[in-house]
């Protein structure tokens, strides 16, 4: 174990740890290097920063930061390989450097935030089991192509934001979390994944384009019911409800078999709003009760 800061080293290199490998202070290096000589890690310390791209390859368990800290990977960073958990704590960020996460934990309140100024600073991420943490992903606004691509199942999650994304925002599995924004940062949202739910209130105000399912059995509950204001072009292709909560869409277009029911229980609460439609020779079923 390391517990203090560790400065004015070029090369820091993990090598044959059986255990732990514990490095909880402010640790400033050029070159990280983690093979898989190295079981576990804790790289949690506030304020650490790496230059170089880092491609964690312990063979156990990876936990990165620590609650309302900040660390920086100047090049980058991938935790694919890692042969077991990984946790997320606090601010991972970049400078315009993509990110690879597979399957991660979140162990508290987690912002990755790849400050991307062109089409490099991607943030690539697997499974996310969540702990009832919330999660902010960010690559860069009004940056054309700096892209989220979300994989894997993401589950037990607190808040889900997105802030300042220039690209698309990709959601292919099942998401369950919390409450949902996109306000007008972010460019092109789009879930597409077959089971979707949010407990809390769900904003959609994105600039570009919003997609929601693609094929009619996709399913999303708004339990906390939805207001889209989108710029671009909203498609709907899946059954959307909420439980007695209003739904609000603006214009938009069918792009299978649509479904949208409030299940209203009440007298005012859960309206349901839509704009213009363009069906595309699909079917539309509205309900409220």
């Amino acid at each position: 174990s390391a517990t203090g800061n560790i400065s004015g080293v070029t090369t820091l290199t993990l090598q044959n740890v059986g255990g732990t490998a514990t490095l909880s202070g402010d640790v400033d290096v050029t070159t990280l290097a983690v093979g898989n000589t190295v079981a576990n890690l804790a790289f949690t310390g506030n304020g650490s920063t790496v230059t170089n791209d880092i491609d964690f390859a312990n063979d156990g368990t990876l936990t990165l930061g620590a609650s309302g800290g900040t660390q920086t990977y100047n090049g980058g960073l991938d935790t694919s390989g890692v042969g077991s958990t990984v946790t997320l704590n606090g601010t991972i960020a970049t400078s315009n450097d993509a990110v690879t996460f597979g399957a991660v934990t979140l162990g508290s309140a987690t912002t990755i935030d790849t400050n991307a100024s062109n089409t490099t600073g991607d943030i690539a991420i697997g499974a996310v089991t969540g702990g009832s943490n919330n999660l902010t992903l960010t690559t860069g606004d009004n940056v054309a192509n700096s892209d989220i691509t979300a994989s894997g199942a993401i589950s037990g999650l607190g808040n889900l934001t997105l802030a300042d994304v220039g690209g698309t925002a990709t959601f292919s599995a099942n998401v369950a979390a919390a409450a949902l924004s996109a306000d007008s940062t972010v460019a092109n949202i789009a879930f597409t994944g077959g089971t979707n739910s949010f407990s809390g209130a769900a904003s959609f105000s994105n600039d570009g384009t919003l997609n929601l399912g693609n094929a009619s059995g996709d399913t999303f509950a708004f339990n906390g019911g939805v207001t889209e204001s989108t710029t671009g072009t909203v498609t709907l292709a899946s059954a959307i409800s909420s439980s007695d909560d209003a739904i609000s869409f603006g214009a938009v277009t069918l792009g299978a078999n649509t479904t949208i029911d409030t299940n209203a229980t009440t007298t005012s609460t859960a309206d349901l709003t839509i704009g213009a439609v363009t069906g595309g020779s699909n079917t539309l079923t509205l309900s409220t009760e």
